[in-house]
């Protein structure tokens, strides 16, 4: 100590190291809470967009503007949808990828953004594993496999397994486009049971069930919407639902899985997702106002008309979710053989 300098007595005027550290640690971490806590509590200030990555009319569509509806009253703040078509769902999902992260634009995703498109693309301007957080799941809808009975006389799938054997890559079937789902789904279905189909692809299913109805197309999956009136009309025969059970909507047709396809578990589903660099509590919010809308009846009933079914995937199942899906789906590009640019 210098000379002249008054003493010090023991603990006064002095900081101790680790208590400082202690408290200085905590008050950093209080901190970086504070703007993250506001930013929740503020949100949402303004009206959220949610992209839809395909065209006015379709079932992603549908999903989004009645999901937007109910949640807007929940949040106090009117959700636009906001369509965003092209690339097989790739614009939209590099636009919210690379969006600012917080939790005003969202992005209704299914199997194409979330599961195929990385395996089926060259190259990808975003990545569906780490660039989404999860919010809800939309809904789902069966994919029923139809046949036009005047150039496909059979009534089951065991039936077409046959008929398919005794006259191999004969048989046609249309799809959404290389790479669409109704593509890898029939596909599957192929390489399962050792037959050879032909694939027809199309731009949309408009003229798809043309082509099928006027009886230029053989066979086809399409979504429950769109199938159920042609077999109400008895002008096309369903075989199988592509869901795990038996569609409410279609109760006597069995399933794939029924019918010998264990793998093919493949209705068409949509989430809500977010960047994950979002919030947490921004997150949260999100999560609780969609699911709390998603499990209501009034939801379910909105969805009704539109043959589309609701089920809750808890965010803390989602990841495997989404694994699992990534996983088929790869794996049956790969199997196909289809590369997009």
């Amino acid at each position: 100590m210098p000379s002249g300098s008054p003493p010090v007595e023991a603990g006064v005027g002095l900081k101790t190291p680790g208590r400082w550290s202690r408290r200085a640690m905590l008050a950093a971490a209080l901190g970086a809470l504070l703007p993250a806590r506001a930013q929740a509590q503020a949100f949402p200030s303004r009206s959220p967009r949610l992209i839809v990555p395909f065209p006015a009319g379709g079932p992603a569509d549908i999903l989004a503007r009645i999901g937007a509806e109910q949640v807007s009253a929940r949040l106090g703040q009117q959700i636009v949808v906001d369509s965003r078509p092209g690339a097989g769902g790739n614009l939209a999902g590099e636009l919210v990828a690379r969006s600012e992260a917080d939790g005003y634009t969202l992005l209704v995703a299914g199997q194409s953004i979330l599961a195929i498109n990385k395996a089926l693309y060259r190259s990808l301007s975003y990545d569906p594993a780490t660039d989404f957080a999860f919010v809800g799941m939309l809904g789902v809808m069966a994919n029923v496999l139809l046949v036009n009975p005047r150039t496909l006389p059979v009534h089951s799938v065991a039936e077409l397994i046959a008929l398919a054997k005794t006259r191999p890559g004969e048989i046609s079937y249309g799809s959404n486009g290389p790479g669409s789902l109704t593509h890898l789904t029939m596909e599957i279905m192929a390489r399962e049971s050792g037959t050879k189909f032909l694939h027809v692809p199309y731009r949309g299913s408009a003229p798809l069930m043309t082509d099928l109805l006027g009886g230029r197309l053989d066979m086809c999956f399409t979504g429950a919407s769109l199938a159920l009136p042609s077999i109400q009309s008895g002008q096309l025969r369903a075989l199988a639902v592509s869901t795990r059970t038996r569609s409410r909507y279609s109760r006597d047709l069995p399933t794939l899985v029924e019918s010998g396809f264990p793998s093919l578990d493949a209705p068409t589903w949509f989430a809500v997702v977010v960047r994950a660099a979002t919030p947490t509590p921004i997150v949260e919010r999100l999560r609780k106002e969609f699911n709390e809308v998603i499990a209501s009846k009034g939801y379910a009933r909105s969805l009704e008309t539109h043959a589309i079914e609701t089920e809750l995937v808890p965010p803390d199942t989602a990841d495997a979710f989404l694994a699992r899906e990534r996983a088929l789906w790869g794996d049956a590009v790969k199997a196909a053989g289809v590369v997009a640019d």
